[in-house]
């Protein structure tokens, strides 16, 4: 039995929100972030598992951007941060993952990776207001998939 108080676990939770916080800001991590969060939107399984595989920069921004929240994710599962505290502060993991969400089941299968993502999608996936926002974040990447269709066309 742990002898911290709740105030205690509050603070260090906050400690360990706060170091990840600065995770996201080192240089490489900005970029693979700004990568992730703009024109990465993959459309297929095939797409996507093409860009992972691939050997390229933006190959390499994939695995490090959803590596980091799927770790994220992991914390919570462990149970050294709460459900609600990264629902509260971490509203950008429950974006990128609806960018790979429609493609996960497939993703796996193709690259035999079972697992892949599955602290991710247990964090998001898990409640009714995790699924709720990502309902939310599939409408607005709807919006901006045509958007971006109706620019090129």
């Amino acid at each position: 039995m742990s002898d911290l108080s709740a105030v205690d676990i509050a603070i260090r939770q906050a400690e360990l929100i706060l170091k990840l916080y600065d995770l996201r800001r080192e240089a490489t991590m900005r970029e693979a972030r700004s990568y992730i969060g703009g024109e990465f939107l993959p459309a297929s399984v095939e797409e996507l598992v093409a860009i992972v595989s691939s050997g390229t920069k933006q190959g390499a921004f994939v695995l490090q951007v959803y590596g980091y929240w799927d770790m994220v994710a992991s914390f919570v599962d462990s149970g050294a941060l709460t459900p609600q505290l990264i629902y509260n502060t971490c509203q950008e993991m429950y974006f990128q993952y609806a960018k790979i969400q429609p493609f996960l089941a497939g993703f796996r299968q193709q690259m035999n990776l079972p697992e892949w993502m599955s602290g991710i999608e247990r964090q998001v996936e898990g409640t009714e207001a995790g699924r709720a926002r990502l309902a939310t974040m599939r409408k607005n990447l709807e919006a901006i998939a045509a958007a971006r269709n109706a620019s090129r066309a």
